[in-house]
């Protein structure tokens, strides 16, 4: 790699350093289990419930 390369490749990174570490620590602070409750929200699993059946009762099993 010649200097003209590597002036232009410590440029980029030094451009893509802020942002990345901003979404890594927004990724630390993310939470699944705010997603996820279906516990606290019975009508939701009530729902996908009723609808794994309507796609079971269409969609024969063939991996018997």
């Amino acid at each position: 790699m010649n200097n003209h390369q590597n002036a232009i490749f410590h440029q980029i990174t030094n451009f893509l350093k802020t942002p990345l570490a901003l979404l890594r620590v927004d990724l630390k602070n993310f939470q699944f289990n705010k997603i996820c409750h279906f516990a606290n929200h019975p009508y939701l699993c009530k729902g996908l419930f009723s609808y794994k059946k309507i796609v079971d009762k269409k969609i024969p099993n063939f991996c018997i």
